[in-house]
C-alpha cells in the first residue's frame, strides 16, 4: 500500500511539472511564414505569448546572407524594425522574442536578403493554453498521496 501511495504522489508531481514544461517550452506553433522579400499578416492574442521571430537563409546562398531588414506593425502602427545578418550555412537565427500586450492583427515585412527565395522568416507563438483541470488533478494526486502516505506510515 505505501508503494502505491508513493507512485500516486510521484505521478502527481510528474504530471504537474511535465504539463507545465510542455505548455511553456514545447507548445509553440508556426503562426506565419514569409519569404524574403515579402510580408505576412497574422492575428495574435496576449495569452499566446511569447512571440518568437526567426530568420533563415538557404544554405550556400551568399546573396541571402547579405542581410535583411524586418519591420513589425500592429494594426498599422509601427512596433519595431531590426537589421539581421544571416549565415550562409542556413542556420536559423533568433531575431526577436516579444511579449504581446494587446490582441490585434500584426504584419511582418521583410526586405533584402537576396531574391528568389534566398531567405525566409517565421513567427511562432504558444498555442497550448494550460488547463486548470490538469493542475487540479495533479495537485490532488500529489496532496492526497502525500497525506495518505504520512497517515499510513505514522
Amino acid at each position: 500500500m505505501p508503494f502505491a501511495l508513493f507512485l500516486v504522489t510521484l505521478g502527481g508531481f510528474l504530471i504537474a511539472s511535465g504539463y507545465y514544461m510542455y505548455c511553456t517550452f514545447f507548445g509553440a506553433r508556426l503562426l506565419s511564414r514569409c519569404d524574403v522579400p515579402g510580408e505576412a499578416a497574422f492575428d495574435v492574442e496576449p495569452q499566446m505569448n511569447p512571440m518568437r521571430i526567426t530568420a533563415r537563409s538557404v544554405p550556400g546562398r551568399a546573396d541571402a546572407a547579405a542581410g535583411l531588414r524586418l519591420e513589425l506593425e500592429r494594426e498599422g502602427s509601427w512596433q519595431w524594425s531590426r537589421e539581421v545578418r544571416l549565415p550562409i550555412t542556413g542556420d536559423e537565427v533568433m531575431v526577436e522574442q516579444i511579449r504581446v500586450d494587446r490582441p490585434g492583427r500584426y504584419r511582418l515585412k521583410a526586405f533584402g536578403g537576396g531574391t528568389n527565395g534566398g531567405a525566409s522568416v517565421t513567427v511562432q507563438m504558444r498555442v497550448h493554453e494550460p488547463r486548470a483541470s490538469v493542475y487540479v488533478l495533479a495537485g490532488s494526486m500529489l496532496a492526497g498521496g502525500f497525506v495518505s502516505l504520512l497517515v499510513l506510515l505514522v
